[in-house]
């Protein structure tokens, strides 16, 4: 079940999620902000997601997923994805870009959050967000898997501190 921890961020509205056993769950674990824990299943993981953006008003989500054979990068995803159809964000994600680009990261701007348990994160609480009428502001960040980042503290270091900046 996921795991809830809270920070001193969450007076922010400030919401971080990733997914457990996963590089993301490590780099959410290391923030101040109120992190939530998702347990890799694509429908449990969209419902605890949506509940909690319902309960309490976050102005911003950060929900982050490991991409397979990237490396020291990160993909900002602007888009999610159920068959035909899109949903896209209206995260300023071009402000998280230069955030980041700040901390000298590397960035890249993605359309295409995944096939499988991202992207499905990624349409049910922005579908959410849009149904229920909220003013949260969500984006999708990928992060390399822990094997395929140079410096793994520094490069969470970085990536928390570009979401501050933010």
């Amino acid at each position: 079940m996921g795991n809830m921890l809270a920070g001193p961020g969450e007076a922010d509205g400030i919401l971080l999620t990733g997914f457990e056993g996963t590089s993301a769950e490590l780099l959410v674990k290391k923030a101040v902000y109120k992190s939530l824990i998702l347990p890799n299943d694509k429908v449990l993981d969209s419902q605890i997601l949506s509940a909690e953006i319902g309960r309490q008003s976050y102005r911003y989500v950060f929900s982050f997923g490991q991409k397979p054979v990237i490396r020291d990068k990160v993909y900002l995803e602007t888009a999610a994805r159920n068959g035909d159809s899109m949903i896209f964000t209206d995260f300023a994600y071009g402000k998280l870009r230069d955030a980041l680009k700040a901390e000298d990261l590397e960035v890249r701007i993605s359309d295409n959050a995944g096939t499988s348990f991202c992207n499905a994160l990624y349409w049910n609480a922005l579908a959410y967000i849009r149904d229920h009428g909220l003013e949260t502001k969500m984006v999708f960040v990928h992060i390399p898997f822990c094997k395929n980042m140079t410096e793994m503290d520094g490069f969470f270091d970085k990536v928390l501190k570009a979401v501050e900046n933010c």
